[in-house]
């Protein structure tokens, strides 16, 4: 298989892992601090189970990683550069002007929090 494929391939892969809203929420949610699942539960408004499903879609692909405490267990990322990286991402989707321009004014509220909270720890 040529190299070009099988690069195309893993990134489709890759894509396939976050490709579901409430993935990406996770990740978004993940990117500062760990959390667990009834956090996570609580933030998204969808039951435990479906948590635990897009955990381990995650997991699988080794964007997030566990740890136990008693019988908690906290998740966090990976790597937390991917949520950035999916907020820019944004600029790529091709939106109406209008709703791209409603986007852009959260994305940048959201980036401000994010150095703030950065910038306090």
């Amino acid at each position: 298989m040529p190299a070009r494929a099988i690069v195309a391939n893993e990134l489709a892969r890759f894509l396939s892992a976050i490709s579901h809203p409430h993935r990406v929420q996770i990740i978004e949610l993940l990117r500062d601090d760990e959390k667990d699942v009834n956090t996570l539960e609580e933030e998204l408004q969808i039951s435990h189970s479906s948590v635990s499903q897009h955990l381990s879609k995650l997991r699988a692909y080794r964007l997030v990683k566990m740890h136990r405490e008693g019988r908690h267990v906290f998740y966090s990322l990976a790597n937390p550069d991917l949520a950035l990286w999916l907020l820019e991402g944004l600029k790529f989707t091709g939106l109406e002007l209008e709703r791209s321009q409603e986007l852009h004014s959260a994305l940048e509220d959201l980036q401000q929090i994010l150095k703030e909270r950065k910038n306090s720890t």
